[in-house]
């Protein structure tokens, strides 16, 4: 039984890994979250003005959320095209069909939940995917389904993992040996579940009125029927260190950042520049606004007249050219210029389809990632319910997220139509290509291409061996009668 000095112990990396996930969670998620996170640069003796100015200036600025659209952007691309699962035998059984309809048990399918994986995973640098089985004893499966007792998946964020160990195996691969994960945490207790190849520990800790740990007020050990521990890694861009990911958003969530602290100035900027400071005696009586009056004394000093201080406005084009090179760096470096270019775009054909490359690259790292951690699921899945996996079994990804750009490939076919070409062979090429952009349906286009066919063949008049006259309207008539010895007229 551990102590509770024991279960605060935490992973080397696990302090820099929280901080970086907390901060990319709150870039994420954005509103009340991120301004709660303070992270507008704060002036000399802000803090301390009349009426808490810092806070009135984050309350103030707008932000412009980047990382949640970038986030998206992946999304939508890895999930366009659902996978597709080939289960053999396996999509008869009735537990199956649960696990990949409900696979949380609180309402996700399969291909939900590993969206919701995947989108704290790209955010936060990983997640971790626990594959669990409640401990009731069952004598037999039909038990289990009447029950609805079967293995789940759960997914526990960066900060609620707070140790683990991998080591190698016989044959050097590396074995997760034990995780220590953080259930729930309120105001009065904290669990703590420990998770080893042989066994598992669960601890409720009580808090004092500071929220530090008190003491060890429940101690649960349970069986590990499986001879290892049921958590899947996932982080679609890993680091060096086996359980530590890198978030795909991290200088996407920097650059942003540095977006809103720029939109604080330009609000700044505005507010100053159109509310002009009037500087005053104490004797001097002046309303402030349109139509104001300022009333001074006769023998005022002409030196110490009432006067405005009006700052230029000029530096707020100059922040806003600023915010406009930070958001085409976000593009550039998340490879979605082509997908959020704006009208009048300088990118040239060439630069635009390079991006396109890239950008499905990065998408084909990510869909493989998501194809291991589902296997890695389906067979702790397997191992929990006690069933073989069919030689059939198979998951299919997306291998290519490239999207057409359907109105530059018809501006360039109708170019190319228009080029001066006098090649009937040519020019029926290009109508076919434009067939295929602007029809979707296959049936349709058939019979689209077999008119553009039969209007290639001119009506004539053939004659057989026999001496019969046929008049042939269309290239399968002709052809056929050349078959059987008939030759034009």
């Amino acid at each position: 039984m551990k102590t509770v000095e024991q279960l605060e112990q935490t992973h080397e990396n696990y302090a820099e890994i929280a901080r970086q996930a907390t901060y990319h969670y709150k870039s994420w998620l954005g509103g009340e979250t991120y301004k709660s996170g303070s992270y507008l640069t704060q002036y000399l003796g802000e803090s301390s003005a009349p009426g808490n100015q810092y806070a009135k200036r984050i309350n103030s600025t707008p932000l412009d959320n980047h990382v949640a659209t970038t986030i998206d952007i992946y999304r939508s691309f890895l999930f366009r095209t659902l996978p597709k699962r080939e289960l053999g035998v396996l999509i008869k059984n009735p537990l199956v069909k649960q696990w990949l309809t409900d696979t949380d048990q609180e309402g996700q399918g399969m291909d939900s939940f590993l969206k919701t994986a995947n989108d704290l995973a790209m955010c936060m640098g990983s997640a971790w995917i626990l594959v669990d089985k409640p401990s009731y004893k069952v004598e037999t499966q039909a038990e289990e389904i009447a029950l609805g007792i079967r293995a789940y998946a759960n997914v526990y964020i960066p900060q609620n993992v707070l140790n683990w160990y991998y080591e190698r195996n016989v044959g050097g691969k590396l074995v997760l040996k034990h995780i220590k994960v953080r259930e729930t945490d309120n105001t009065d207790s904290t669990v703590f579940t420990c998770w080893y190849e042989d066994y598992v520990e669960k601890y409720t800790v009580s808090k004092n009125g500071d929220g530090t740990l008190a003491g060890i007020t429940d101690h649960e050990v349970y069986d590990n029927p499986l001879g290892y521990v049921p958590f899947v890694f996932h982080a679609p861009l890993k680091s060096p260190v086996k359980g530590v990911g890198t978030s795909l958003v991290a200088d996407v969530a920097n650059q942003q950042k540095f977006i809103y602290n720029c939109l604080s100035e330009v609000d700044q900027a505005i507010r100053v520049g159109t509310h002009p400071t009037l500087v005053k005696t104490p004797s001097t009586e002046a309303n402030a606004g349109a139509g104001g009056i300022v009333t001074i004394q006769d023998d005022m000093d002409p030196g110490l007249k009432p006067y405005l201080l009006a700052p230029t406005t000029a530096a707020v084009d100059a922040i806003l050219r600023t915010v406009e090179k930070a958001v085409e760096a976000i593009q550039r470096m998340t490879h979605t210029s082509s997908i959020q270019a704006t009208t009048g775009s300088p990118m040239s054909g060439v630069a635009l389809q390079t991006e396109r490359a890239l950008l499905n690259a990065k998408l084909n790292d990510i869909a493989d990632t998501l194809k291991e951690t589902e296997i890695m699921m389906w067979n702790i899945w397997l191992d929990w319910q006690a069933i073989t996996k069919p030689d059939d079994f198979s998951l299919d990804y997306p291998e290519t997220f490239d999207m057409r750009d359907e109105h530059l490939e018809m501006a360039f076919l109708l170019q190319a139509r228009s080029s001066g070409v006098n090649n009937p062979a040519f020019q029926k090429e290009i109508d076919r290509q434009i067939i295929a952009l602007v029809v979707d349906d296959v049936i349709i286009q058939s019979e689209i291409l077999e008119d553009i066919d039969d209007a290639d063949v001119e009506t004539h008049q053939m004659v057989g061996p026999d001496g019969d006259v046929v008049t042939v309207a269309n290239t399968d008539d002709h052809q056929q009668l050349v078959d059987i010895g008939y030759v034009n007229i």
